[in-house]
Formats: C-alpha cells, structure tokens, sequence
C-alpha cells in the first residue's frame, strides 16, 4: 500500500496539467492584445468628426499580404496575309515570218523564126583603100609652134632660178615670202616694164624679186617661129629658206 505522502506529489502534477490550457489562453490575450495596440497606434488618432460612412478602417494583417500578380496575356499581332505575287505572264513569240514568195520570173516570148532567103551568088569584091590625107601644114606648124614656146618658157624660168636674188638680211631675219612679177619681153629679148603684181607683205623681198629680174636681162630673143615681136608674161619668184 502507498503512503499519505505519495499524495501531494500526484495532486501537484495534476494541478500542473489543469493550468496547461489557461496559460495558453493567456499567451494568446496577451499577444493579442499587443497586436491590437500596435495597430491602433499606426493608425493615428480617431477623428470624432468622421461620419459613419468615413469610419477608419481597421487594419488586419491579410491587408499587409502581397498582392498576387496578375498575368495579362499579350495579344498576339494579327498574322498578315502574305501578299499574292504577280506573275508575269509570258511573252507571246513573235510568229515566225513567212519568207518571201520568189518573183515570178516573166515567160520567154517565141521568137518567130526568120525564114532564110535565098542568096544569089556573087563574085566577091576586093574592099577599095581608103586613101590617108595629108596632114595639114597649119596643125604641123602650130605643134612645132607649142614646143618652141615650152622650151623657151623653160629656159626663161631656169635663168630666173639660178639668178634669183635673196637678201642676206631676209635670211637671217627667216623672212620667206612669194612675189609675183608682171614684164614684157621684146623680141630681142630684153625685159621691160617690170612691176610688182602680187606682194610677199615683205619690201625687202618684193625689190629682191625686180631686181633678179633685171639681173637676166637681156634674155634669149624670141624665136621666129613664135610670130611675136614682144611677149607679156608673169612669173612667180619663191623665197624660202629650204631652198
């Protein structure tokens, strides 16, 4: 059998396990009401002239959770039809040109057939000579003439050549000119009437060329032959530095 003294033992536990839930209820009060002052505090002073539409709101810890995040959807950008290409039709060929007909070539026309005539016999005759005329004294002595007048004119220029006077001043200044000199000639050959027909633009040339002029006279005579008693003539003298 136990003792009385094992008793006060089992009355203190059990004691110990009725306080159990009043001191919970306390912990709870009292964090509670903890709570409940740090609220009011945070919330400010209660204006008295609030109606009963503006009542202050009582704040809750569920009002302090973070909001959830809404996920919008992006509306996806409406697909473009693609655009139908053009095709380019082909080109139609070109037909092919017929190539041209040949012209038609004329017909021969018949020739009618001579009939042939009969010839009579003949005894041929021997053709007669065609006696050649004598060549005519005028066109024999106006030939002879034409040759005359070359070999005298020739002569003349080759005089005038190898006479020609070129100033040596003119050369070394490289003055170059043509004087064209008009004259007549007698029939003893002496040269008259000499004068400037056409001028170099250069004096000294133009009386260089009148007085190669005066250095071949008297010249050859005319020849009978000519039937001139005197002769006008002109003569082209050239003065250049290649010569």
């Amino acid at each position: 059998m136990k003792t009385s003294s094992d008793h006060p033992s089992i009355d203190s536990s059990a004691r110990k396990i009725a306080s159990l839930p009043i001191g919970f209820f306390l912990s709870g009060f009292l964090h509670l009401t903890v709570l409940a002052v740090l609220v009011i505090s945070l919330s400010g002073p209660i204006d008295d002239s609030l109606t009963d539409d503006e009542a202050p709101l009582t704040l809750t810890l569920a009002m302090f959770a973070e909001p959830e995040p809404v996920t919008r959807e992006i509306p996806a950008p409406p697909e473009t039809p693609p655009q139908a290409r053009e095709i380019e039709k082909p080109k139609p060929k070109p037909k092919p040109k017929a190539p041209p007909l040949p012209p038609e070539k004329p017909k021969p026309r018949p020739v009618p057939k001579k009939t042939p005539v009969p010839r009579s016999e003949a005894p041929p005759t021997r053709p007669k000579a065609i006696p050649t005329p004598p060549a005519p004294i005028e066109s024999i002595q106006s030939a002879s003439a034409e040759r005359e007048e070359d070999h005298y004119l020739a002569a003349l220029r080759r005089r005038i050549e190898r006479r020609k006077y070129y100033p040596r001043a003119s050369q070394r200044r490289g003055e170059e000119g043509k004087v064209v000199v008009s004259f007549v000639i007698r029939k003893d050959g002496e040269l008259t009437d000499l004068a400037i027909v056409r001028s170099s633009g250069i004096q000294r040339l133009d009386e260089a060329a009148l007085k190669t002029l005066r250095r071949i006279t008297p010249f050859e005579p005319i020849p009978t032959a000519l039937g001139r008693n005197q002769w006008a003539l002109s003569v082209p003298i050239s003065y250049s530095l290649q010569d």
